[in-house]
C-alpha cells in the first residue's frame, strides 16, 4: 500500500526519487532544488495537454482540475523516467478547510493500487500542524525556497509589463532561476541571497516603459491561480490587455495556517498551554518566517519597494467581515486579500481564479457581487477545468480600464 504521512525525510535521499507538483513554475523548481540538497534526486513535474488527458483518463471527472493535472503529470513522468515505483516519492501536501485538495493523496494511492504501484511513496505533510512534519532544516530551506519563489514571479510581474525589449524580462529573469536552483541544491544561502540581489539590480537597469498601466489584483484557489497552465496563463493575458498583474503568493497560506494554530489555542485551551502556544506561534512568525521574509524583500527593494503583502492579520480582518475565521481555508484569504488589494494597493480590477467545482471558488463568487458594489471595482470570477478560455471575460474590463490612456494618448 501507498505510504502517505509515515514517509518522512531521512537526509539521505535513500535513492529515491521525488517528484514535485508543478503548483508555481518557481517554487516547484526550487522545492526540488532544496530537496536535493539533502540527498534526494527530485524533479519538478511537466505538465501539458497530454498529461491532464492522462490524468482526466485515471480520475473520475468532477474532481477540480489540479487533481487529474498533478496525477498525469507524476504517471508520465514515471513512465518516462523508467522509475520503479518502490523507488518514488510523490510530495503531495495535503490542506484543512473545506477543499477536494486535502483527498488528493487518497485518490492517487487508489490510483496506483489499481496500476499495481502498491509502493510509490506518498509524502503528504499537513497544513493542520503548519507542514511541521518535516524536518526543521529542510523546513527552513523550503521556507527560503518559497518566498524567493514569490519575489521572483512578483519580479517579473512587476517589470514585465513595462519592458521596453520584449522578452528581456522572461530571459533575465530564467538566468538567474538557474543559478537560484544550483544554489538551493547546496543549501548556499548566501548564493541564494545574491542571487535575488543581483537579478532586483539588473530588472531596476532594464529600459521600461513609462506609460501607467491598471493593476490588476489576482486571489483564489492557490493551485489554479499560481499555475499558468491550468489559468490559461491569466496574469500574462492581463498583461497582453494592457495592465499588470499582482498575484497573491503562495507565502501567504504558510503565514496562514501558522497563524491558524493561534487562533485554534485562544479558542481550545486555557492556562498554561494557551500560554505557551501564543508563544510559541508568536516566536516562530516572528523570528523566523517574518524575519526570512523581511531579509529578502529589503534585497529586492529596487523593484518591489511598493509590493510589499499585508500581515496576515489584517488579511484576515479584511475576511472576517464577510466570512468567520472558524470557517478554514481559501475562501476567507481570498476575500480579505482582494480588499486589501483595492483598499491598500490600488488594484483597479480583480479576478477570482478557482478550479471548476471548487467549493471555497463558490463561496467567495456568491459573495463578491456585494464587495464589487462596495469597492466599486470589477471582480472576474473564472472557474477553470482545462478546456475553453475562461480569460476571455477580461477583455471588456480590461479595455475598460485602458481607456482613458488610450485617449490620452491620441
Amino acid at each position: 500500500m501507498a505510504r502517505l504521512e509515515e514517509t518522512k525525510i531521512s537526509g539521505r535521499g535513500d535513492g529515491k526519487v521525488m517528484y514535485i507538483p508543478p503548483m508555481e513554475p518557481w517554487g516547484a523548481r526550487l522545492f526540488a532544488a532544496s530537496f536535493r540538497s539533502i540527498g534526494y534526486d527530485a524533479r519538478a513535474l511537466q505538465e501539458d495537454a497530454s498529461t491532464l488527458a492522462l490524468g482526466l483518463k485515471h480520475t473520475g471527472g468532477g474532481e477540480c482540475v489540479p487533481c487529474p493535472s498533478t496525477t498525469g503529470a507524476l504517471l508520465a513522468a514515471i513512465q518516462r523516467d523508467a522509475v520503479s515505483p518502490d523507488k518514488v516519492i510523490f510530495f503531495m501536501p495535503t490542506a484543512c478547510g473545506p477543499c477536494r485538495f486535502g483527498q488528493y493523496a487518497k485518490l492517487d494511492r487508489i490510483i496506483f493500487q489499481r496500476l499495481g504501484w502498491e509502493d510509490v511513496n506518498i509524502m503528504s505533510p499537513s497544513a493542520e500542524n503548519a507542514y511541521s512534519g518535516i524536518d526543521n532544516s529542510t523546513r527552513i530551506l523550503l521556507y527560503h525556497a518559497l518566498v524567493v519563489s514569490d519575489i521572483m514571479r512578483k519580479f517579473t510581474h512587476r517589470v514585465r509589463p513595462y519592458e521596453k525589449e520584449k522578452g528581456a524580462v522572461d530571459a533575465l529573469v530564467e538566468a538567474h532561476t538557474k543559478n537560484l536552483e544550483s544554489a538551493f541544491s547546496r543549501a548556499d544561502k548566501a548564493a541564494i541571497a545574491s542571487e535575488v540581489s543581483s537579478t532586483a539590480k539588473e530588472l531596476a537597469d532594464l529600459a521600461k516603459s513609462q506609460t501607467p498601466r491598471p493593476l490588476v489584483g489576482v486571489v483564489g484557489e492557490i493551485y489554479v491561480r499560481c499555475d499558468p497552465f491550468l489559468n490559461n496563463d491569466v496574469c500574462r493575458r492581463i498583461e497582453e490587455l494592457g495592465g499588470e498583474a499582482w498575484l497573491a503568493p503562495i507565502n501567504e497560506w504558510i503565514l496562514y495556517t501558522t497563524h491558524l494554530q493561534d487562533l485554534l489555542a485562544r479558542e481550545q485551551l486555557a492556562g498554561p498551554r494557551a500560554i505557551w502556544a501564543k508563544i510559541r506561534n508568536w516566536l516562530e512568525t516572528n523570528l523566523f518566517f517574518e524575519r526570512i521574509e523581511r531579509k529578502y524583500y529589503e534585497l529586492a527593494d529596487p523593484v518591489l519597494h511598493d509590493r510589499h503583502e499585508h500581515p496576515i492579520p489584517e488579511v484576515l480582518e479584511e475576511g472576517m467581515r464577510y466570512l468567520p475565521w472558524q470557517f478554514e481555508g481559501e475562501a476567507l484569504l481570498t476575500l480579505g486579500r482582494s480588499a486589501l488589494f483595492v483598499k491598500k494597493d490600488g488594484a483597479k480590477a480583480i479576478v477570482n481564479a478557482s478550479p471548476m467545482f471548487c467549493m471555497p471558488g463558490t463561496i467567495t463568487t456568491s459573495i463578491f457581487p456585494a464587495m464589487e458594489k462596495e469597492l466599486a471595482i470589477p471582480i472576474a470570477c473564472n472557474f477553470y477545468d482545462g478546456s475553453g478560455n475562461p480569460n476571455q471575460n477580461l477583455v471588456p474590463i480590461m479595455h475598460y480600464l485602458t481607456e482613458p490612456s488610450r485617449q490620452s494618448e491620441s
